[in-house]
C-alpha cells in the first residue's frame, strides 16, 4: 500500500525516522508531501537513500477564496481556547496565541494590539486587550467557538488539495504536526475524508496538543504517547474516544537500545573534568520557556558552588539544539564544561551526556526523557520571571512526582541543593524513576517498542477504508 505523510517542516521527519524505515521494510510505498524543499533542510539520510520512500512537493494552502479567510477563523478559534479556565495560570500561552491570532486576521502586518484607555489614556498592550475577550461569560466564549466549529464544518474541502491527493493515490493520509496555530493541514484532512481516504493524525511531540492550536477537523485516526495525550485529545480537541490510539512515543525507541560510546575517562578528558568526580548537568530548555537561561544558569552554578558537596561536582551544560548562539560567547569556569548537541534529536552524545552524570536539572525540556530512560534522577527548580514557560504551561506538570511522574521539583535553591545533593551521594531508586518515564512513552510496557504499535495501527488505519469507496477514490 502507499503512505503518504504531510509535513510541514523536513525537520519534523526525526521523530517518525522508525516508523517510515518500517513502513518501507514492510513493503509499503513511502510518500512525504512537503510544502517546500528548503535547500538546508535535508532528509534523515536513511530516509533519502531508501529505494521505497520518496518526496513530493504538496501545496502549502487550498488554491481558493477560503484560503485566507479559514486561516483567520482558525486562528481566532485557537486563540479562544486560551481564554478557557485551564489557562488562567498561563499568560505567556495566552499572549502567544493572541500575537498569532493578530498576525492572522491583519495578514502579517501586525503581530500585537495596542489601545489607550478613555478614562486615563494609559497605553494597554496585547494581553491587556486581550482581557476584552474574557469579559463574556464562559458560555458566550463556547457560544462563539461552537459557531466557529460550524462554519469549519461548513466549508467544503479544497479542490486543489483534493487533486493532489487524488494524483498521489494513496491507501492512507498522514498528517503532523496538525495544531500550528490556524494550520492549513486540517485542509489536508478535509480533502482525504471527502475522497474517502482513511487520515491519520501521530502527534509529533509531548506538549503539542496542550500548548499549540486545535485540532480544527478531526481524523479518523490520533496516535497518541500516553493516557495523558488520550485525554487531552479528547477533551481538549473534542476527537470521538474510538478514534484515538495509544502506541507509545516512537522518536525514543532508539534511545532506549543505546549504549556509552565513550569511557569515562575519555568523556570527562573531553570535556576537561575530573572523572574521579561527579558529574551534574543542566539541559538547556528552548528560547519560549526562558528567554535569558545564561544568566539563571550562572546564577545555578554560583548556588552549587557554595554547597560544600556540589561544589566539587563538575558540572556541564548542554544547550538547546536550536539555543546554541548565546552559549559561543559563554566563559566557563573551571570544572564547567559546555557540550554543544550535533543534533535536533537525541543522540549518542545526549546518552553519554546523562549516562555519565550524577543528576540532571533542566527548566522544561522533553531531554528529561531521555535522562529519566537512562534511569539518572531529575530535577528541576521554578524560575519565576526568569522562565516564563515553565510553570505557565500545562506540560510541565507532566513529568513531576507529585503528578505521577519522576522529576522533582524544588521551589528555591536551598531545597533544590538538597536534592542534587542526595541525588549525587546516589540517594535515588533508578529502576523506578525508569518505570515511571517508560510509562510516558511506552505504556504498554518498558520492553515493547512505540514504532511496531504505530505501524500496525497505520496498516489497521488503512485497510479500514472500504473497498468500493478506495476505488472510487482513485477513478
Amino acid at each position: 500500500m502507499t503512505i503518504l505523510l504531510h509535513v510541514t517542516l523536513m525537520t519534523m521527519l526525526r521523530h517518525f525516522e522508525s516508523v517510515l524505515l518500517a513502513l518501507a521494510e514492510r513493503g509499503h510505498r513511502v510518500r512525504v508531501a512537503l510544502p517546500n524543499r528548503r535547500p538546508d533542510l535535508l532528509p534523515p539520510p536513511a530516509l533519502a537513500d531508501h529505494p521505497s520512500i520518496s518526496f513530493v512537493r504538496a501545496p502549502a494552502t487550498r488554491g481558493d477564496e477560503w484560503a485566507h479567510p479559514i486561516h483567520e477563523m482558525r486562528s481566532l478559534r485557537d486563540y479562544l481556547r486560551y481564554l478557557e479556565a485551564r489557562y488562567d495560570g498561563a499568560p505567556k500561552l495566552r499572549t502567544r496565541a493572541l500575537r498569532k491570532m493578530v498576525a492572522a486576521v491583519t495578514r502579517e502586518h501586525q503581530s500585537h494590539l495596542a489601545a489607550h484607555c478613555p478614562h486615563c489614556d494609559q497605553r494597554i498592550v496585547d494581553d491587556q486587550v486581550g482581557r476584552i475577550m474574557l469579559a463574556f461569560k464562559k458560555e458566550g466564549r463556547r457560544n462563539l467557538s461552537a459557531m466557529l466549529g460550524l462554519m469549519e464544518a461548513t466549508i467544503p474541502s479544497d479542490t486543489s488539495i483534493e487533486a493532489f491527493l487524488t494524483s498521489e493515490a494513496p491507501d492512507v493520509v498522514l498528517v503532523t504536526p496538525l495544531i500550528n496555530f490556524g494550520s492549513y493541514q486540517a485542509d489536508y484532512v478535509k480533502s482525504a475524508q471527502a475522497l474517502g481516504i482513511p487520515v491519520g493524525f501521530p502527534v509529533f511531540s509531548w506538549d503539542n496538543l496542550s500548548n499549540k492550536g486545535l485540532i480544527h477537523v478531526a481524523p479518523d485516526r490520533v496516535f497518541v504517547w500516553n493516557d495523558r495525550q488520550r485525554i487531552e485529545a479528547v477533551k481538549m480537541h473534542g476527537v470521538p474516544a474510538d478514534r484515538v490510539v495509544v502506541t507509545g512515543a516512537p522518536r525514543f525507541d532508539e534511545f532506549f537500545l543505546m549504549q556509552p560510546g565513550q569511557s569515562r575517562d575519555s568523556f570527562c578528558a573531553g570535556f576537561g573534568l575530573d572523572p574521579t568526580r561527579p558529574i551534574v548537568t543542566y539541559l538547556c530548555s528552548s528560547e519560549f520557556v526562558s528567554g535569558h537561561e545564561v544568566a539563571f544558569v550562572e546564577r545555578w552554578i554560583a548556588e552549587l558552588r557554595r554547597d560544600r558537596t556540589l561544589a566539587e561536582c563538575g558540572i556541564l551544560i548542554r544547550p538547546h539544539p536550536r539555543e546554541q548562539k548565546q552559549w559561543r560567547t559563554f566563559s566557563p569556569t573551571r570544572g564547567v564544561a559546555v557540550a554543544f548537541p550535533r543534533a535536533l534529536n537525541s543522540d549518542q552524545t545526549l546518552f553519554d551526556t546523562v549516562y555519565h552524570s550524577a543528576a540532571v536539572v533542566g527548566l522544561n525540556t522533553s531531554a528529561e526523557l531521555e535522562a529519566g530512560i537512562v534511569g539518572r534522577p531529575v530535577f528541576t527548580i521554578l524560575a519565576g520571571d526568569q522562565a516564563e514557560g515553565q510553570e505557565g504551561t500545562i506540560h510541565f506538570k507532566y513529568l513531576l512526582k507529585d503528578q505521577h511522574g519522576f522529576v522533582e521539583v524544588a521551589p528555591d535553591f536551598d531545597t533544590h541543593k538538597r536534592q542534587l545533593t542526595a541525588a549525587v551521594r546516589g540517594e535515588y531508586d533508578a529502576g523506578t524513576m525508569r518505570r515511571l518515564v517508560e510509562r510516558f512513552v511506552r505504556p504498554h510496557g518498558g520492553s515493547q517498542p512505540a514504532t511496531p504499535l504505530l505501524v500496525s495501527a497505520i496498516e489497521d488505519l488503512a485497510r479500514s477504508k472500504r473497498p468500493h469507496v478506495q476505488e472510487a477514490a482513485r477513478a
